[in-house]
């Protein structure tokens, strides 16, 4: 069985918590016997930590965005086209992307669907909903008004000559749900952030309330 994780760069400078969960699924993966080639999107090239046995690509990600310009983070050919190239080339029985909505492209699932592979991802829900990928406002505050996209609006403007249109929003969260509709299983962090998802538009029975990486392993070779 082949699978090839997808992981995410994140907005900061620092490696995404998607890599650290990447590296763990890939050993659970490679212990129950699959085939591993792991996509390792980062914001700035480096090496990977990759498990011994999986084939590890690194892969830099589109130039990092300001915070206001939505639509223009939501793009990363590179990512898409070396994703495609692996698939035509070898068939891949499984596609995990971790950590969809922290830049990279929301793509993947979608694409990997249309190529014929399983799908599955997983997801913390604040990167899903929020551009900010915290759920704290402007002024430091919770925010708890995630879908109303001229809150979004104005809670990720940087200065007058720069504020994002709310259609923006609505279609970052439309290309996102998009690739969650896509997915045989989108795993959460958390069993209270599972109605978070499904407001969106996420189908209940798709949301399973866990990051463990055994478990998802399990999933993903059909043994869970």
């Amino acid at each position: 069985m082949r699978v090839v994780l997808v992981s995410s760069p994140g907005r900061s400078p620092a490696p995404h918590w998607s890599h650290a969960a990447s590296a763990e699924l890939a050993r659970e993966l490679l212990a129950g016997g699959a085939d591993v080639e792991w996509f390792h999107t980062a914001a700035i090239a480096g090496s990977p930590p990759e498990p011994v046995g999986a084939h590890a690509r690194g892969i830099v990600a589109a130039r990092r965005v300001a915070l206001h310009r939505v639509g223009a983070g939501m793009h990363d050919l590179g990512l898409e086209r070396a994703l495609a190239d692996s698939l035509r080339q070898r068939h891949a029985d499984a596609v995990l992307h971790v950590g969809l909505g922290a830049g990279g492209s929301p793509n993947v699932p979608w694409l990997a669907d249309r190529m014929g592979s399983r799908v599955f991802a997983v997801v913390r829900s604040a990167e899903v909903v929020c551009q900010r990928g915290d759920l704290v406002d402007r002024t430091g505050l919770a925010c708890t008004r995630h879908d109303d996209a001229a809150t979004c609006r104005v809670c990720c403007t940087r200065a007058w000559w720069g504020q994002p249109h709310a259609d923006e929003f609505r279609n970052r969260w439309d290309l996102l749900l998009g690739g969650l509709l896509s997915a045989e299983a989108v795993f959460v962090e958390a069993a209270e952030v599972v109605e978070r998802l499904a407001a969106l538009g996420v189908a209940r029975r798709r949301l399973t309330a866990t990051h463990d990486a055994r478990s998802i392993a399990g999933r993903v070779l059909g043994r869970g």
